[in-house]
């Protein structure tokens, strides 16, 4: 249900306080008044290393979970950087347990809901800063990172896994749905992963989170602070790096930022298989291909295999409402811009906190810490979750909160300017099909395949068995001897 006209829809609150630690050249932002009513001292703290910049977020006793006093403190930051010398911005969490748990829901159920809105669209302003941001962003992923906290890393392009990282977007669970431009990134993981990882909100753990493409690299915890220190030394050079294709040597430093990284990876651990790989990735394939919530669920009782009994049970848990928006999220994601994804998210967000579900859901999760399943009210047809949620028309009524976006001067694009991660299922299909660039005419082995992508990304770890596993499942045997078994795509 839609607000009268004559009061605004949002009430930003970066409208109406800031406080600023950084000179702010954006105009947008010597329009607003600094107070310090929402001011926390030292949640989030800011050094300078050569030409990077670390933004280290500072409340470990919650799980580093964002506020607005931690978003209002970033963006101006961000803003300040993008007008200096700095070449890098390191995105890390302190405490040793989370990058960030999530934002801190708790704390929005007794707000109104134009100024709980109005928190979303302040997170959706920074995760749109940072999304496309002109200078190279790396995130730190060691420990929990969820919702909000994915919203900080999961745009960047170079997001470090370790063996201590929890990544998930659980929004499902507390009846909300995987906002924060989540539907940009998860329409564009491999297969029907990103629709499963929305829907379930199920966790990616350690080394699955880097071969899923979530991240883009895995280091060991204790070589982080190793890893810190070459990101500070190259981040050095990058004034020497610009030239006439390239001039602000922006393409050049990416390179040398994922081969610097890529030096501190480990190798694929001994013994480890894929979570989502072989049959359970075809399990998530065959039953979520579906349109609707319904249609996935009844493939799922026809599946005999364990995974899919698992998967049915966790989905009894979560919320119909917020399922059947997220299935509606990834399937008309993958073709829009960045800017248009966050946009949606602030039309979303409106209606969510406007309905019983989200209020349900946190206090039954979060407040009451309960387990079981939360009273969910029975879902709108998939016609309703069409015309309130992902009405086009009804977009056009957002427009005074759209336009902060073009106030903070964000890019635009349709798919992720640079890809640092392992080789995606799409690589390896278009490479199989002769549709890439570097591909031919003629078919291949499976490991002419493999080591084409392994010679492609320097020998970058777990290179063979991302492929391999594509492979395995996504290839048949056409025509093959002794000497040649040559496959295509099936």
């Amino acid at each position: 249900m839609l607000l009268p006209h004559a009061r605004p829809l949002f009430r930003s609150s970066l409208r109406r306080s800031m406080p600023l630690r950084a000179k702010i050249t954006n105009t947008a932002f010597l329009r607003m008044e600094s107070t310090a009513a929402a001011y926390v001292p030292d949640d989030v703290l800011f050094e300078s290393a050569a030409l990077t910049r670390f933004i280290k977020l500072n409340r470990p006793k919650k799980l580093n979970a964002l506020n607005l006093s931690m978003v209002e403190k970033i963006i101006p930051r961000l803003t300040a950087w993008r007008d200096t010398a700095a070449a890098v911005v390191v995105i890390k969490g302190l405490g040793g347990r989370a990058l960030c748990a999530g934002g801190d829901v708790a704390s929005l159920l007794d707000v109104a809901p134009e100024d709980s809105s109005a928190f979303f669209v302040d997170e959706y302003l920074l995760d749109s800063l940072i999304a496309t941001y002109p200078k190279a962003v790396v995130a730190i992923m060691d420990g929990i990172t969820m919702g909000g906290g994915a919203g900080l890393s999961m745009h960047t392009p170079f997001r470090i896994a370790t063996e201590k990282t929890v990544f998930a977007m659980p929004e499902t669970l507390i009846g909300f749905y995987p906002d924060v431009g989540a539907g940009f990134f998860l329409s564009r993981l491999d297969g029907e992963l990103g629709t499963y990882l929305a829907m379930t909100g199920e966790r990616l753990n350690g080394y699955d989170a880097y071969m899923a493409g979530v991240a883009t690299h895995f280091v060991k915890s204790d070589n982080l602070q190793d890893v810190e220190a070459r990101i500070v030394e190259l981040s050095g050079r990058a004034d020497m790096l610009d030239s006439p294709e390239d001039p602000l040597g922006v393409k050049k430093l990416n390179a040398l930022l994922n081969g610097g990284i890529d030096d501190f990876q480990v190798p694929v651990p001994e013994g480890y298989e894929y979570t989502f790989g072989g049959q359970t990735g075809d399990v998530i394939d065959r039953c979520f291909s579906h349109s609707s919530l319904e249609e996935i669920m009844k493939a799922l009782e026809a599946d005999e295999s364990e995974f899919a009994k698992k998967t049915l049970e966790t989905m009894k848990l979560r919320c119909p409402l917020s399922m059947k928006v997220a299935l509606e999220l990834v399937r008309t994601s993958r073709n829009i811009s960045i800017r248009d994804m966050f946009k949606r998210d602030m039309h979303l967000a409106h209606h969510f906190m406007r309905q019983g579900e989200f209020k349900k859901g946190v206090t039954y999760r979060v407040v009451e810490k309960q387990n079981g399943r939360a009273d969910w009210a029975e879902a709108p047809s998939d016609s309703e979750i069409k015309s309130v949620y992902f009405s086009e028309e009804l977009a056009e009524e957002y427009n005074n909160v759209y336009e902060m976006l073009d106030s903070f001067e964000t890019g635009d694009y349709h798919e992720y300017p640079y890809h640092n991660g392992l080789p995606s299922e799409s690589d390896v299909r278009e490479y199989v099909l002769g549709e890439s660039e570097d591909s031919g005419p003629y078919l291949q082995t499976k490991e002419e395949v493999i080591a084409h992508f392994e010679l492609d990304f320097n020998g970058k770890a777990g290179v063979r068995e991302k492929v391999d596993d594509i492979l395995s499942r996504k290839t048949k045997v056409v025509r093959g001897d002794d000497s040649e078994i040559l496959i295509n795509w099936v």
